[in-house]
């Protein structure tokens, strides 16, 4: 017996290969949009083709975990699983990046925005390093408080309260450079 739209919930559950390859030629343009919109920003191609592999292995070890009989019941929660399994390959990428200057670098089209980042810059430039890091990885990058304190050996409120003086500082300097009429 091979694996068809009637049976392949259940010959999936019994272990059977077949239902495993009728999945990845019924579902693989879905669920590799559904990785695609997590891991598109990233621009690596090779990495949302790595958590797709990932992604029909979850499916293969959890089949038994599957609550259901229906088709959508079942789309639903492949679904789910290529979703949270992109996220899981996000948050770790988004672990292993390194903060640089160069990602201030931002290419802007009009003379309005790019005065606008050269107003950026110079008022993060006016911050400690490790501040200037701190809303780099914050605010730009997207990082939460804790693990931006892991990546840089701090404790989470000193995150908060170097954000917080930041915060005051970039407010001040801001302020003069508008009264200055530079902004």
């Amino acid at each position: 017996m091979k694996a068809n739209e009637s049976n392949f919930i259940k010959r999936l559950q019994s272990g059977k290969e077949d239902a495993l390859d009728y999945i990845v030629d019924r579902y693989l343009p879905l669920l590799k949009s559904v990785v695609r919109q997590v891991l598109g920003p990233l621009q690596r191609e090779e990495l949302i083709d790595e958590c797709m592999n990932d992604v029909f292995l979850a499916l293969w070890q959890n089949a038994k975990k599957f609550r259901g009989n229906d088709e959508n019941a079942f789309k639903n929660w492949i679904c789910a699983v290529a979703k949270y399994k992109a996220i899981d390959y996000y948050r770790k990428e988004a672990r292993n990046f390194e903060v640089t200057s160069e990602y201030l670098e931002i290419p802007i089209q009009t003379a309005a925005e790019d005065e606008a980042e050269d107003t950026v810059n110079e008022l993060l430039h006016q911050l400690e390093p490790i501040d200037r890091q701190i809303f780099m990885m914050r605010y730009l990058l997207g990082f939460s408080a804790e693990e931006t304190a892991e990546r840089l050996n701090l404790s989470k409120s000193a995150v908060d309260n170097r954000v917080y003086r930041g915060k005051k500082i970039l407010r001040h300097n801001g302020r003069l450079l508008y009264e200055e009429g530079r902004v």
